[in-house]
């Protein structure tokens, strides 16, 4: 047996049909598990009011926090484990590299915040995140990942960057 997940949904009148077959498959005993990548609260309503939904993946750390209004309580009301990628800021707070330069060639760049006055004003964050981990006798990358497993029993990160 195998586990689904729809990756980043956008469910209209075709992906709410895809519901559907996905819930045929884990009746038939095909897949065990339907989950969701990147979905609105009113999406992960729909989709979990076709089947249950089980995971949840979105991007979460110390540094985008967005989902804990609406998405989390959400998915504790729904019974939904989050699972947050990208724990570590796609890297930001693996070491200082990316602080002290972005590689021309990274797609980081691509992103606002590893950009001009908001990297900046990131740097400003990673400095006062790296004092907590020196006061903790710990790197970085482990004060980041022990907060995203301190936020419950329902969160497993995806350790990545």
């Amino acid at each position: 047996m195998a586990d689904f997940e729809m990756p980043r949904v956008r469910l209209g009148i075709n992906g709410f049909e895809q519901m559907g077959e996905l819930k045929t498959l884990v009746e038939e005993g095909k897949i065990r598990y339907i989950g969701l990548s990147e979905a609105s609260p009113n999406t992960i309503r729909r989709a979990h009011a076709v089947h249950p939904i089980t995971p949840l993946q979105m991007e979460y750390s110390l540094w985008t926090r967005d989902i804990e209004e609406e998405i989390i309580p959400l998915c504790r009301e729904l019974r939904i484990a989050i699972v947050p990628y990208s724990p570590t800021a796609h890297g930001f707070f693996a070491g200082k590299a990316v602080v002290e330069s972005v590689p021309t060639d990274s797609f980081l760049l691509t992103l606002p915040r590893f950009t001009g006055q908001n990297l900046d004003h990131n740097k400003i964050f990673y400095l006062r995140i790296e004092e907590l981990s020196k006061k903790h006798s710990c790197t970085l990358v482990q004060l980041t990942l022990a907060w995203v497993l301190h936020q419950g029993d329902d969160t497993v990160p995806i350790p990545g960057e």
